[in-house]
Order: C-alpha cells, then structure tokens, then sequence
C-alpha cells in the first residue's frame, strides 16, 4: 500500500504547497480495502488559516482509495524534519 499512498499524497499536493511547507511525513497499514493512511504537514514556522486547510489535499487523497481506508492529514508548526517510527518522506523541501 505504501506506494499507492506515496503516488495519491504526491497528486494530492499539487498546488497546495506553501512555501513555509519543510516536508511532509506520511505512514500507512493495512491494505488498499481496510487501512489507515496518516501525514504530518511540516511547517516552517506557526500554522495559519491557509496552512490548517490540508482538507483539499486529503480529499484528493480520500478518493483514491475505497471506504474503508481512514485518510488524516495533520498540519504541525514549527516542525523539525523527523520522522517518526514507520513514516516515510512524501515530499521534503530542499534547504540549506
């Protein structure tokens, strides 16, 4: 499942990228008919009106799978770039 969650996060993103937007983390379980999918939208500083609203994203995200995947996305502010136990990056912003 994760490549499918990697591939509908990734279309899921376009146009929703802000520019104060380090990464986003994303985990998975289960399979494509009962499972969970989860993402952490890493900010660069404290979360605004236009950065709360990943509800595009995960509705774009929620089609792609049937009605027994749960999708949740999660805005964080002021995010270090760590990825907890089972994620994987979906999209890092490269910085220097």
């Amino acid at each position: 499942m994760r490549s499918q969650v990697l591939l509908s996060i990734n279309r899921a993103l376009w146009e929703q990228v802000t520019p104060d937007l380090r990464g986003v983390a994303a985990s998975c379980s289960g399979d494509e008919t009962q499972g969970t999918i989860h993402a952490r939208f890493l900010y660069d500083g404290p979360v605004g009106e236009l950065q709360t609203d990943t509800s595009m994203a995960e509705s774009y995200c929620i089609a792609d799978f049937l009605e027994g995947v749960s999708v949740r996305f999660e805005p964080v502010a002021h995010a270090d770039l760590d990825l907890l136990d089972g994620e994987f990056w979906v999209y890092l912003r490269r910085e220097q």
